[in-house]
């Protein structure tokens, strides 16, 4: 049975790709372009938006392989392309080559597969896609996501799911391409490293950042408040080793990261937590 949800939020931000592979748990990882999440062995789901090239399509092809692990064998699977602008159509047979080189490996571990989609064009290409793969499980293509998650045997997460998915919509593109970058470089990483990593220069990574309201010291104060929080929770390292581990100055500018973008303390965070 499933169990019941927690709607505040329970699914774990993971940086990279390869921390999101291992034991089943409730965790999801953002690129550029898509989100992946799996709720243990379970629920799969990928979530699609704007205009995914052939880099996206790469990465998205690296999550893909999760399902192949005979350790989900069973579960059941949401791919959401509700927010999906445009298909390049190069990129996607990219995609469509590695799912049909890999098909045997996922397709005898999924149980059902839903396409959550709107019309139009894009969408259409996508449906398409999955008929002329002819994968080996069923697959359901649906406009309702009420319908869908129930088609999956998921209508626990639906609420959970969809505010994740709210959110990381809500996120300008430049503000969104940021925090994904800063997921993926070292600690304590420059702002030139962050705008080559972009593809870009810094000054022109500041001014989209400004237009968005936000500015890559705040994003890169947020990223550290973040990852500091997951520390509090699931370890008991001292600030100074976190402070150092996480790329911040010192304790005491981590305590003030805190105050400013959380308004409480790193050790109140950790006591209400574990409370």
């Amino acid at each position: 049975m499933p169990r019941s949800r927690d709607p505040a939020g329970s699914f774990t931000l993971v940086p990279k790709l390869d921390a999101f592979f291992g034991p089943p748990a409730y965790r999801y990882v953002v690129r550029r372009a898509f989100a992946y999440w799996q709720a243990e062995r379970r629920v799969f789901g990928i979530m699609m938006w704007g205009r995914p090239d052939e880099a996206d399509v790469l990465e998205m092809v690296g999550a893909h392989e999760v399902g192949a692990d005979p350790l989900f064998r069973g579960h059941t699977s949401i791919v959401d392309v509700r927010a999906l602008e445009t298909v390049d159509l190069m990129s996607f047979e990219t995609l469509l080559a590695h799912l049909k080189k890999r098909r045997d490996a996922w397709s005898p571990n999924v149980a059902k597969q839903v396409v959550l989609h709107q019309g139009g064009f894009a969408h259409a290409a996508v449906v398409g896609m999955f008929q002329f793969l002819s994968p080996g499980h069923p697959v359901e293509y649906l406009e309702d996501p009420v319908a869908a998650y129930e088609a999956v045997g998921a209508s626990d997460l639906r609420v959970e799911v969809e505010a994740l998915r709210t959110r990381l919509l809500g996120l300008p593109e430049p503000v969104r391409r940021v925090r994904a970058a800063l997921d993926t470089l070292p600690a304590g990483a420059e702002p030139t490293a962050i705008a080559k990593n972009l593809g870009t220069s810094v000054r022109s990574l500041q001014r989209r950042l400004t237009e968005c309201g936000t500015s890559l010291r705040a994003e890169r104060q947020l990223h550290i408040v973040r990852a500091a929080e997951r520390l509090l929770e699931a370890t008991g390292m001292d600030l100074d080793a976190m402070a150092a581990h996480l790329g911040a100055s010192s304790a005491s500018h981590l305590v003030a990261m805190f105050r400013q973008h959380r308004n409480t303390t790193p050790g109140a965070f950790r006591a209400a937590r574990r409370r």
